[in-house]
């Protein structure tokens, strides 16, 4: 029979539940509200409070552009079957600038730990999403493989990640506070964790998409290098942060949209203001930028080289002594690119040869042609469309394999796998498809439309949750078979699924 549970951190006491299987505390604070005096400043830690302090609900998510304002062609119709409640990641609740949150599951006090560590950092870029997102609750993960999950909720957008370094303003922090937001999530487990049985000396922290991002940031942040001792990469093959003047033109056109430089009143304006101008700026960003490609230009609001906080690039040849000691998975989908694709209105079944052939020629002129015979050639069963979307994906798979050729001359220890398994949902449509590995570590598959029918997808979620977990807790990552470090490239790569 479920009961409360009261915990008393540093700060104060929490109240939980404890189903009999998993402890669940949400909405937990680890720094002060960022609104006002606190807005675009380092995060404050959570001043203590007298009494009991509920952690039975969400805590709101960080202020963003609701992403059914900006989707077309079929994505719509994904966002729904990745986020069932509501077609999008704030899951149907407000936002707010009190927004530094950490969700927790944890094995109840009847099964004995230490238990190994997961922090999750959601993806969106640096600019949507939360901790919140119900593909990544962490209860059945606890439940099922003894380890304590944590889901962080930060800032994020121009809230997170306006630059206002510079005399003008004197805002040390301020490029980087999204991610300083994180730092001090880690801090908090560092100082908490055992209080819910979570082994502070194992944490390892994971994300997907713009979460693998804030992870390959953390891996290069001082301030965090003692705080984790593993990482786990999916689809975030991120080698390099913003340059500072990526992040001072951004700045510009975001400060003539909202209409001031004077920093009281930035930080009095209200959301919608800081949100239109982030929209505007993100809207005009390739003309802002320049010839950066797609990726860069999404993630032009995000971390930049900072000589306090984030000093070099975290994947560079001559990769950070950070990565010493730390052991690393990395990984991508076999069709990342059939999630951004969903966007187009062209895309879908319909698709020839004669029109892949068109596409490809618009980025890579005469090279088209044979570029979609080499791959019909080698995937004979596959439609025009998925042969599109697996071309266009090979650079995940480069950007990930790069990286784990960097990583593995310091952290010494490094696993590649590929994620295979396809999904029947919107007919086929993308293919195993960025985003859609996301509910199988945590087994919520049949919580998620997106993951389809196929029985064979629960085996393979089983096993990659009891892989992940498994390197949380040994640094070895166990799959039937076994699964060989990568070390050079002829080095094997696992494939989770079909």
């Amino acid at each position: 029979m479920p009961n409360y549970m009261d915990i008393r951190t540093r700060s104060g006491t929490l109240r939980g539940i404890d189903d009999g299987r998993v402890v669940t505390l949400l909405g937990v604070p680890y720094g002060e509200d960022t609104s006002g005096t606190n807005r675009f400043a380092p995060p404050v830690p959570t001043r203590p409070w007298q009494g009991i302090r509920e952690a039975l609900a969400y805590g709101p998510p960080a202020p963003q552009i609701d992403t059914r304002l900006t989707s077309s062609g079929a994505m719509p119709q994904l966002l729904r079957l990745l986020y069932p409640r509501d077609g999008s990641p704030l899951e149907g609740m407000a936002v707010s600038e009190d927004c530094l949150r950490a969700n927790i599951w944890a094995p109840s006090p009847s099964r004995a730990g230490p238990h190994p560590v997961l922090v999750w950092l959601h993806g969106g870029a640096y600019t949507h999403g939360s901790g919140n997102e119900m593909v990544f609750n962490g209860d059945i993960m606890a439940a099922r493989e003894d380890i304590v999950v944590v889901t962080v909720s930060h800032r994020i957008g121009l809230a997170g990640f306006l630059d206002l370094r510079g005399a003008e303003w004197g805002l040390a922090g301020s490029a980087n506070a999204g991610m300083l937001d994180v730092v001090e999530a880690l801090r908090w487990v560092r100082d908490n964790i055992h209080l819910v049985g979570g082994d502070p000396d194992r944490v390892t922290i994971a994300g997907q998409s713009g979460g693998g991002g804030k992870v390959t940031s953390l891996l290069a942040m001082p301030r965090a290098r003692d705080l984790f001792a593993r990482a786990i990469l999916q689809s975030g093959a991120v080698r390099r942060v913003n340059q500072p003047e990526t992040s001072a033109t951004i700045r510009e056109a975001a400060l003539s949209h909202m209409g001031t430089r004077d920093l009281d009143q930035l930080r009095t304006l209200p959301l919608e203001r800081l949100l239109a101008a982030q929209r505007e700026v993100m809207a005009h960003a390739a003309d802002l930028l320049g010839n950066l490609d797609q990726y860069s230009l999404a993630m032009a609001i995000g971390p930049v080289l900072d000589d306090a906080d984030l000093p070099r690039h975290p994947f560079d040849p001559e990769a950070p002594e950070d990565l010493d000691r730390k052991q690393m998975i990395v990984g991508w989908t076999t069709h990342e690119a059939g999630f951004m694709l969903a966007e187009l209105p062209e895309y879908g079944p319909r698709l020839t040869r004669e029109d892949v052939v068109r596409f490809l020629e618009r980025d890579q002129p005469g090279a088209g042609t044979r570029l979609y015979d080499d791959f019909a050639n080698s995937y004979p069963d596959e439609a025009p469309h998925l042969r599109l979307a697996r071309i266009l994906s090979v650079g995940s798979k480069t950007g990930a394999l790069e990286i784990a050729e960097l990583a593995n001359r310091r952290a010494g220890r490094v696993w590649a796998y590929e994620f295979a398994q396809r999904t029947d949902a919107l007919g086929g449509l993308t293919g195993p498809c960025h985003s859609l590995d996301l509910a199988y570590p945590f087994g919520t598959v049949e919580r998620v439309p997106l993951t389809g029918s196929d029985p064979a997808r629960l085996a393979t979620s089983a096993e990659m949750m009891h892989a992940w977990v498994s390197f949380a807790a040994t640094g070895q990552p166990e799959v039937p078979g076994g699964w060989p470090r990568w070390e050079h490239a002829q080095s094997p790569i696992h494939a989770f699924g079909h």
